[in-house]
Order: C-alpha cells, then structure tokens, then sequence
C-alpha cells in the first residue's frame, strides 16, 4: 500500500511532484467533451468501463445473478415517460435550474443500475423553437445531475450545440428548425454511476425566458438490470 506523502514545496512554488499530490485528491471531472475529438479507443474504453464499474456494483449489492446489458432509455429515469423519448419543455423563467420532467427525484428501480455517460442534442424538422436568433443558443444551457441529495456533476451544453450549421427560417418571432447537420454526442470525463434505488434529479439551466419550448437532449447511458425470468438457458 503506498501512503500519500505531501511534498515540502506544496505551498510555495508547487513542484510538478506537489502538482501531482494534489490532484490524486481529485475523484470526479465534471467535463463534457465532443466524441469526435477523443482519441481513437477512448470512446469505447469508457463506455466498457461504465459496463465493468455497474456490474461489480451489481453482484457486490446483490450477489451473483444472470445480469443484462443495455442501452438507456428515458423509461429507465423515472417517472416513465410514456412515450419513451427525451422530450422536454423549459418554463418560462430564464437564467435558473428547472427540474426535468425525466428525472424529478424519484428512486431508480430496484435491481437496476445505470451509468450515464454523455448527452446528445436531437431536433426534429418540424420542431417549432421560439426566440432563437443567430448566434443561436439552446433553450437550456446546462444540465445538471443530483443523485441521492447530492450533486455529482453540472454539464455545459454548448460545446455540443453551437458547433452545428442551422438552416431554416430567420425572420418570424418563433421560427421553424429546419434541416441540420448531426450534433455531436457529448462524453463525460467522469461517468456518473447510480446504483439501484437511489434518487436522481435531472435540472436544466433555462435560457429563453417568457415562452415555454420544447426542447430534446438524449441523456446517454448503460443499463445493468437483473435478467427477467423464463428465459432459457443459453447453449455454450
């Protein structure tokens, strides 16, 4: 076991040894980085680790059983949306953190472990969007995650929204979304691991005040559930 040693100089002129001592104190990056300017590999590595990370918490919490690997839905974050998609609406309050309506607080379900890794913007043709002018701005501008009381991490959105070219109309008071170029998916430096049964509040940081808008930002992520019974046994 190797102890912490802190370095004579830590106060004064911090060598890089000191540099370094501090930062092993430092657990979790709340940063959202574009996928494309990952190095190759770094994508999958960390989804891969948020698969391995979920399913020790799993047969740590609950012991060995047949476990299910998946992508997250919306249906995951309570309460369920019916519909199963990301689908938002902003208030009408601008410059503060609103709850979501995917994500309020309610406990995750029991035997189900998620691990959210990222977020993507997705806009449909015939999305109407009030009070976005050129520089064009999302109705929200960060999303934050708050997981048993506690806040694990707060997202800045722009840098998975404003790199994208729009094309639509530019003249009316609510103006059409018209066709656009993919967004780019946002990973997190830190993936935010939320065992089963644990509370999560999503909150968006509202930035279009006086209309309500919808809006529609997929939260990306893992699942680890218990596999449902009745299924056969697979044949090596």
């Amino acid at each position: 076991m190797v102890m912490l040693s802190r370095p004579t100089d830590f106060t004064t002129n911090p060598s890089l040894a000191a540099l370094n001592y501090a930062e092993k104190f430092l657990k979790f990056k709340s940063i959202l980085r574009r996928a494309d300017t990952m190095a190759p590999g770094r994508y999958d590595g960390i989804i891969k680790g948020v698969i391995r990370q979920l399913t020790w918490m799993a047969v740590a919490q609950t012991g060995e059983a047949d476990w299910v690997c998946r992508q997250m839905v919306s249906g995951d974050i309570p309460p369920t949306n019916a519909f199963r998609d990301w689908l938002e609406t902003t208030g009408t309050t601008s410059e503060t953190f609103v709850a979501g309506a995917i994500g309020d607080g309610t406990n995750t379900r029991v035997e189900t472990y998620i691990g959210i890794y990222g977020a993507k913007w997705l806009a449909a043709p015939s999305r109407l969007l009030a009070s976005i002018r050129a520089p064009y701005r999302p109705p929200v501008t960060a999303v934050r995650f708050i997981v048993g009381g506690t806040r694990v991490a707060e997202w800045d959105l722009y840098n998975i929204w404003r790199s994208v070219g729009h094309v639509g109309p530019n003249s009316s008071a609510t103006e059409k979304l018209g066709g656009m170029i993919d967004y780019p998916e946002g990973i997190a430096e830190s993936p935010i691991l939320i065992s089963a049964s644990k509370g999560l509040l999503i909150e968006y940081y509202e930035q279009v005040p006086t209309t309500a808008q919808e809006f529609v930002l997929q939260i990306l992520g893992i699942v680890v559930e218990k596999r449902a019974g009745g299924l056969a046994q697979l044949s090596p």
